[in-house]
């Protein structure tokens, strides 16, 4: 039975107005959000490792409705019991749509972490390359 719920991780909740910058290098992804103001402001670089799928899709909030799957909007939305879960089931991923003002992200993964929350009010583009190169020498092709 298929459901999607609000994944275990406490992240910051999703801010209204920037979309995230990302990173993938077929292998691993770096997202960087603006959190919401009830969650401190500034932004967050999420990292998620060992990814089987990773598609960025242009959807609006009124796009939303016409999801395959119930989303929230910004929100991480984890899919259980989805076809895309079913699949991949030895290698044991997660699927979570994570949608912004006018992109959603899906990630077919095996591991996610939080590997910054910066408080400074700066463009995502800018805190994700303030991550990259921090992590130069950590396995990630950057």
């Amino acid at each position: 039975m298929m459901q999607v719920l609000i994944p275990q991780e406490a992240f910051p909740e999703i801010g209204t107005v920037e979309n995230p910058a990302v990173f993938y290098d077929g292998n691993d992804a770096l997202v960087c959000y603006e959190a919401s103001i009830r969650s401190g402001g500034g932004n967050v670089v999420l990292k998620f490792g060992r990814i089987t799928d990773f598609r960025i899709t242009p959807v609006n909030i009124e796009g939303l409705r016409e999801c395959r799957y119930p989303v929230n909007p910004w929100a991480f939305n984890e899919v259980i019991g989805g076809l895309e879960t079913t699949r991949w089931r030895s290698l044991k991923p997660r699927l979570w749509l994570i949608s912004f003002n006018d992109i959603m992200i899906e990630v077919l993964f095996e591991t996610v972490a939080v590997i910054g929350h910066h408080a400074e009010k700066v463009h995502p583009q800018k805190t994700l390359l303030i991550a990259l190169s921090g992590l130069k020498g950590s396995g990630m092709a950057v």
